[in-house]
């Protein structure tokens, strides 16, 4: 009697280290798994200021991003960099330029941007936007020279000069916003007698003029300088706004030194 009992245990005992093993191979089969799901799928590493940085790359992750995050996002056909966040659709922002500190009210969907109305920083952010919601439209820029409601001739703007060198009447209606202001103040001291030069441009799609048009996606302003850190890219100062769409994801974990 006492011989199958041992028999008995022992052949239970087998059993359940069995059904045991097999369970911890399950159980970390489904760990690599997942593991391999967060990080080819849900989460990715990248590289920033000398640290190696998780970035989840899902769309609920993004939601209620706020300023100061740090968001993963193409401008047009570039490769996705890290950016900071420094406001978006319904916030009024602060921007350093090199004339001066601007406020910037970053428009909402459901905003009509009227072209007329807008400050030449928001002019060229707002274009190059317009640009990006139509590809299929061929779209360029009219300009002219204006003093205060009378118009002047464009031809005056040959006297100025950029980077040393005259300025052509052909190319100005491609320099961006910055550059126009550099031209009305050298031609404000060209032309002393001409109260208030200043450019005015107007789009045209498919030959029309279009004066405005309803935002309807979310803008988020980006940029890769932080207070204190100080650095040049191809951010929202040069490109203009980023729509939802361009955002991949947003820093969700501490980081660790790139050497790890």
């Amino acid at each position: 009697m006492a011989i199958k009992i041992e028999k008995a245990i022992k052949k239970t005992l087998r059993k359940s280290s069995s059904v045991r093993a097999w369970g911890i191979l399950f159980f970390c089969v489904c760990i690599v798994i997942f593991a391999v799901f967060l990080r080819f799928f849900v989460l990715s590493v990248w590289d920033f200021d000398g640290r190696r940085i998780f970035v989840c790359e899902l769309a609920f992750c993004m939601k209620d991003s706020q300023a100061g995050d740090l968001l993963l996002a193409r401008a047009g056909n570039r490769n996705p960099v890290l950016l900071w966040q420094v406001g978006k659709s319904g916030d009024s922002i602060e921007v350093s330029t090199p004339f001066d500190t601007v406020g910037l009210n970053i428009p909402k969907p459901g905003d009509t941007i009227v072209f007329e109305t807008l400050t030449p920083m928001l002019w060229d952010a707002s274009f190059a936007l317009y640009k990006e919601l139509n590809p299929e439209k061929k779209t360029k820029t009219g300009i002219s020279l204006w003093s205060n409601e009378n118009e002047v001739p464009f031809a005056y703007v040959g006297r100025a000069s950029i980077s040393g060198r005259p300025v052509s009447e052909r190319e100005v209606e491609f320099l961006p916003w910055q550059e126009l202001r550099l031209l009305e103040l050298q031609l404000q001291r060209i032309f002393p007698a001409i109260d208030s030069i200043h450019f005015k441009r107007k789009i045209f799609a498919d030959s029309l003029e279009i004066e405005s048009f309803v935002l309807e996606e979310e803008l988020f302003y980006l940029t890769c300088e932080k207070e204190g850190q100080p650095k040049a890219c191809y951010d929202s100062r040069e490109r203009g706004f980023f729509r939802r769409n361009a955002l991949r994801g947003i820093a969700q974990f501490s980081t660790f030194p790139l050497w790890l």
